[in-house]
């Protein structure tokens, strides 16, 4: 998740052309961050069994606490203290959440859909993104609204909206956007509905009160992974307001527990940024 080695310049389109998803960021254990994230995860299992959670809520809690530390990479790319402080946050509230609901498996396939907007639209990847990459998008919006979790579920198609509005290299066909709303506005729900904990509640209020240091005008430093530009300032600041939006929508419908990943890697964010203020 950590800027990739070299590679030889290219365009955008070229590189797409040679099927290169816009989504894929595999883990690279050179990196030291990277390695975090794996450790990092697999503690978290281990302290849901240690509780006595079942496996199942385990694995959601190990994934939720993942799923912080790669959003995190995406809307603060310079900032690995980021990741590492919003995988501690994600994990602690999901097991927190854990014990109010039955499962806390919950939060990871609303935690994909978030991941994976946010990532296409910020633009960390490199490559134009291409019609496979818009069916995948809507698939994973389907899922988090099979989940319940209408907010995250309709991500995917707001990602694709902005970016097709940023009207850069990296824009992909308007109606595309469609696709992946196809997807977000499934008439699924879970058939269990769960307690609503605060804890969610509590990251989601948090980082919306860091909202107007979250998307202030910040440029990033950070390379694309597989094309030779940087991360776009309007891009890393769209993601971040897709963010709060969803964040917020989700606060409204009782969806904050399902948002835990993106709760903790916005609210941490937002903390670098007033940090990083208070030191100036």
């Amino acid at each position: 998740m950590a800027p990739a080695l070299p590679t030889p310049a290219v365009s955008a389109q070229s590189v797409s052309k040679l099927g290169v998803s816009a989504l894929g960021r595999p883990l690279d254990l050179n990196y030291p961050s990277n390695r975090l994230a794996l450790y990092g995860a697999g503690g978290a299992i281990l302290l849901g069994l240690v509780l006595k959670r079942s496996w199942r809520q385990a694995l959601g809690i190990g994934g939720a606490a993942f799923l912080g530390w790669a959003t995190a990479r995406e809307l603060d790319p310079d900032y690995p203290d980021t990741a590492a402080l919003a995988l501690g946050l994600a994990g602690a509230a999901s097991v927190i959440a854990s014990f109010e609901h039955t499962e806390q498996a919950q939060a990871v396939l609303p935690g994909f859909a978030a991941l994976s907007s946010v990532r296409l639209l910020v633009g960390t990847v490199g490559p134009v993104p291409t019609l496979p990459d818009a069916a995948a998008l809507s698939v994973q919006g389907g899922l988090a609204a099979f989940a319940g979790t209408r907010s995250a579920a309709l991500m995917p198609a707001a990602a694709l909206g902005l970016s097709s509005g940023q009207h850069d290299v990296l824009s992909p066909e308007g109606s595309w956007s469609l696709v992946a709303l196809a997807g977000g506005l499934l008439p699924w729900k879970r058939a269990e509905r769960h307690r609503r904990s605060i804890v969610g509640d509590v990251l989601s209020l948090a980082a919306l009160g860091l909202g107007t240091r979250l998307t202030a005008l910040e440029t990033p430093i950070s390379d694309c992974d597989q094309a030779p530009r940087k991360v776009a300032a309007s891009r890393l600041r769209s993601g971040r307001a897709l963010s709060l939006g969803a964040l917020a929508l989700g606060v409204v419908r009782g969806e904050a527990d399902s948002l835990i990943p993106l709760a903790a890697a916005a609210l941490g964010t937002g903390l670098r940024r007033f940090r990083n203020e208070r030191a100036d």
